[in-house]
């Protein structure tokens, strides 16, 4: 059997980039930078207001204070998104807004809790320092920096820092689509009578949903039988129409298990047993340049191996430098043995208390008890051979 890191290292290894896409910034969000953005000028590009106030010459009020104040001449009024027209000089000031632009001569502001006012005239009670209360020209970004960098993932600060630098679009790695198929004759729609011997099919909503959770774009192709003219049929449609195609079921040794068959006809398929559970069972294989996945049947092996080897597939393809979820140590709250030769990803809670974290499984462990990943927020990695106490450590990765 292989490792987990042997496996994730296969797939990873033939998994290229999608390509690159220029996308206008309000569908950019969650998408990877394809560029180096600059600055083609200063930020902010004038000197402007922190605050409602006075613009002043600091060196006007230096004494002022609540019982002597200072009088100015008022000579402008200055709203934001208007140019002055007039310099200041000793002895006068100009009302300004927050953001309005600094006026010749001014050097610094006063804020209007600290003013009295009869619109022409304007006292003082308070001293200011030169520069106070002013944001200066460039002093968030100089022109020609580097202000976004290619391999940037775009969230709404980002967003709303491509709009400032007058961003209409930017080239992004482009986001696959995956086509979902759920497989066997066991599997029951939505909506539908229930009958003897029959399942509800689920993983296909499962893995809807964390397809979505990366940033990538899932294709519902349905439930295929276990017939391989239908079986092929669907896997091709879903190359078809999609850059990456994910099944679920079929991938085991059983005597209907016909998936691997009908796989192995679209092109190179490796079928591997990996040394972890749930999820020892799978199939990998690029066809055309597009990967695809054959997942367990079984509810919480179709999650988990999504989780460990598809998720950071689709991240590379879309660019993501940082493809797995952060690994770190928990402490145990609970007993939990592992007496297989095959690593344990076991369903758990974990919280974080007084800077440490701690975990707890969530019951019953078994690979059809979706109920204890839907409990869960992230795994435990349960060595081979352990037997793990209340008080050990073990490494642990989060799910949210």
């Amino acid at each position: 059997m292989l490792t987990v890191e042997e496996a994730r290292t296969k797939v990873l290894n033939s998994i290229m980039l999608l390509g690159v896409e220029k996308k206008p910034i309000l569908g950019c969000l969650g998408c990877v930078l394809a560029e180096d953005v600059r600055a083609d000028y200063d930020i902010p590009p004038f000197d402007n207001s922190q605050m409602d106030g006075y613009a002043v010459i600091a060196e006007d009020v230096a004494a002022a204070s609540q019982s002597n104040p200072v009088t100015l001449k008022v000579v402008e009024n200055l709203p934001a998104g208007y140019a002055p027209t007039k310099k200041i000089f000793h002895g006068k000031a100009a009302r300004i807004m927050t953001g309005g632009m600094i006026p010749e001569g001014a050097d610094a502001v006063v804020m209007v809790e600290d003013t009295q006012t009869d619109e022409r005239d304007v006292k003082i009670f308070t001293p200011i320092q030169k520069g106070e209360n002013i944001r200066f020209r460039a002093e968030s970004i100089n022109s020609g920096e580097l202000v976004l960098p290619k391999g940037k993932v775009i969230r709404p600060p980002e967003m709303a820092m491509l709009a400032t630098l007058n961003c209409v679009e930017i080239a992004v790695y482009k986001r696959p689509k995956v086509a979902l198929i759920s497989t066997g004759d066991e599997l029951t729609p939505l909506g539908e009578e229930l009958k003897p011997g029959m399942i509800r099919d689920s993983n296909r909503y499962g893995l809807y949903g964390q397809v979505l959770e990366a940033g990538c774009f899932p294709i519902d192709m349905g439930i295929a039988v276990d017939r391989v003219d239908v079986l092929e049929a669907k896997f091709r449609a879903g190359l078809k129409q999609a850059d990456v195609l994910v099944t679920s079921g079929g991938v085991s040794v059983g005597d209907y298990d016909i998936v691997k068959d009908v796989l192995s006809k679209l092109g190179e398929i490796d079928f591997w047993k990996v040394a972890m559970k749930p999820g020892k069972p799978q199939a990998f294989g690029v066809v055309d340049g597009k990967p695809i996945f054959g997942l367990p049947g079984n509810p919480v092996s179709s999650l988990v191996v999504f989780e460990l080897f598809v998720r950071p597939a689709l991240l590379k393809m879309s660019g993501h430098i940082d493809i797995f979820r952060p690994t770190f140590t928990a402490i145990m709250e609970n007993s939990i043995k592992n007496d297989s030769e095959r690593i344990h990803y076991a369903r758990a809670i974990i919280e974080k208390r007084n800077g440490k974290y701690y975990a707890k499984t969530t019951g019953p462990q078994g690979s059809g008890i979706l109920l204890s990943l839907v409990l869960a927020n992230g795994l435990i990695i349960v060595p081979v051979d352990a037997n793990l106490k209340p008080g050990d450590e073990v490494d642990a990765l989060l799910m949210t």
